[in-house]
């Protein structure tokens, strides 16, 4: 996690792969599980425990995150057991988003947000976020801002 801890390092990794925009949006979002695709197919097609998301004015920059040893995520997942996964950036345009949704996760909690991402060629990234995540500093304000514009 040490290398996306700080909205400096954050800002330094996007930056790296071009991912800058005017507008910046960095926050960490996990897979539900519960939603997602399971099984060999889903393992392939979504082959991630969490994403860190760039959302700019041009889209979508991410990265994979996973566990250095699946143990670390057996029950509950930490943000802090994480790490990006090598060469795992990818970038959707808007142009390819079909749409985004964000909304209360469940009648009994606030303080997590179901999040929705369909793109074109019809994949769906089913996530959820914490609106705060105490080992990362940025993500709180970046998470509200990303959920005022999409929440449903």
């Amino acid at each position: 996690m040490e290398s996306f801890n700080t909205l400096e390092k954050v800002k330094e990794l996007f930056n790296s792969v071009g991912c800058e925009g005017n507008e910046n949006c960095y926050f960490v979002a996990l897979k539900d599980y519960k939603k997602a695709k399971s099984g060999v197919v889903g393992g392939m097609e979504y082959p991630y425990s969490g994403l860190l998301i760039n959302a700019t004015e041009k889209g979508l920059g991410i990265f994979y995150l996973n566990p250095e040893k699946a143990s670390d995520i057996f029950f509950k997942i930490d943000v802090s057991k994480l790490r990006i996964t090598e060469n795992s950036y990818f970038f959707i345009p808007n142009e390819n988003i079909k749409e985004i949704k964000v909304k209360k996760y469940s009648i009994l909690t606030s303080k997590l947000k179901s999040i929705t991402i369909k793109t074109n060629d019809k994949k769906t990234h089913q996530l959820f976020a914490n609106l705060e995540e105490s080992t990362i500093p940025y993500h709180k304000e970046n998470f509200a801002k990303f959920a005022s514009k999409y929440e449903k």
